[in-house]
């Protein structure tokens, strides 16, 4: 029986652990030849080692999967083209990219160090960006196949609140992809995104001080002992949909995985309207604003109220970065 991807070619970045692994082997299962892309970074995106790239597509190939490793800086607009090129000439083409690597380092708007901030951007809006550019140009040269899936996140979303340049970095995943969308439309392609909540590094990295206590008691990190509901496997079988053929008509959505569950997040929609037939007058906007656009607006509307910013204070301290 044919898989749901037989024949199709596919990226996938970030794909040596966690929830990228979790892809790129589905994927392969289900018939896709797949570039393995990873650069062995720490969570924070600093370093590298060929490693997991290596041992992901190892893997692959134990279980019958087609499979090739590069290890690639996705940032790089260079490396990122070269990435995609070599897909198209190892297997004739490109069908489906999806873009998972990432990095991630706790921060609030302020104890935000400016180099931190900028390789978020860089890793994950820049990343993001490049390699969907050049899969892009291939896309619209062949106008016959193209599945485009960007993630993003929950942080994006709501503003939580000590990860400021992580949400920066995943809300221009959102404005980058909604454009992709709209511009690919007419040559079969589609373009959407993921948010996703399982237990991975990057998780074990927010909550550092519990998973390292975790790992002085038990031998093993809070990820590896996850339950089945939180394994970021539990991810993949909603990107192969999306990347399938039955996904044709779905494009510029954004989508969340959350273990068994599977949701479609709300489209922006201008909820409320205050007009004035001339020139603003201030007074009536005074007047007219709580009546109208601001009507039972309070702060308790914020889904992530941090109640002490200097909570996190101690953390930036830990790391030689004094909140000044």
């Amino acid at each position: 029986m044919a898989g749901k991807l037989e024949d199709r070619v596919a990226i996938v970045t970030g794909a040596g652990r966690g929830v990228g692994l979790g892809v790129a082997r589905l994927m392969a299962a289900e018939g896709a030849k797949v570039v393995v892309a990873d650069n062995g970074s720490a969570v924070d995106g600093r370093g590298g080692d060929a490693g997991p790239a290596e041992q992901a597509v190892e893997e692959i190939r134990a279980a019958g999967g087609e499979a090739i490793a590069q290890v690639v800086d996705v940032s790089d607009w260079a490396s990122a083209e070269a990435m995609v090129n070599f897909a198209i000439e190892t297997w004739g083409k490109l069908d489906i990219l999806v873009n998972i690597a990432g990095n991630f380092m706790v921060n609030t708007v302020a104890d935000a160090e400016e180099d931190d901030c900028d390789l978020m951007v860089k890793v994950h809006t820049g990343g993001m960006m490049a390699t969907s550019h050049f899969a892009a140009k291939h896309w619209v040269e062949c106008g016959e196949y193209g599945r485009l899936i960007n993630t993003t996140s929950d942080s994006a979303m709501s503003g939580v609140p000590d990860t400021y340049g992580y949400a920066a970095a995943k809300a221009g995943i959102i404005g980058l992809t909604r454009a992709a969308a709209n511009a690919l439309a007419a040559y079969n392609v589609t373009a959407n995104m993921l948010t996703q909540g399982s237990s991975t590094r990057m998780g074990d990295d927010y909550s550092k001080e519990r998973a390292e206590a975790y790992f002085k008691e038990h031998g093993r990190w809070p990820h590896e002992d996850a339950p089945p509901q939180m394994r970021p496997e539990n991810v993949a079988p909603l990107l192969v949909y999306l990347a399938s053929p039955a996904g044709a008509n779905i494009s510029g959505r954004i989508f969340g995985a959350y273990g068994y569950k599977y949701i479609l997040w709300s489209e922006p929609v201008h909820e409320r309207t205050l007009e004035s037939d001339g020139p603003w007058d201030l007074d009536r906007l005074f007047e007219d604003f709580p009546k109208t656009l601001g009507e039972g607006l309070t702060l308790a509307d914020l889904p992530h109220r941090m109640e002490n910013i200097q909570e996190k204070a101690g953390a930036a301290l830990q790391r030689g970065r004094p909140l000044s």
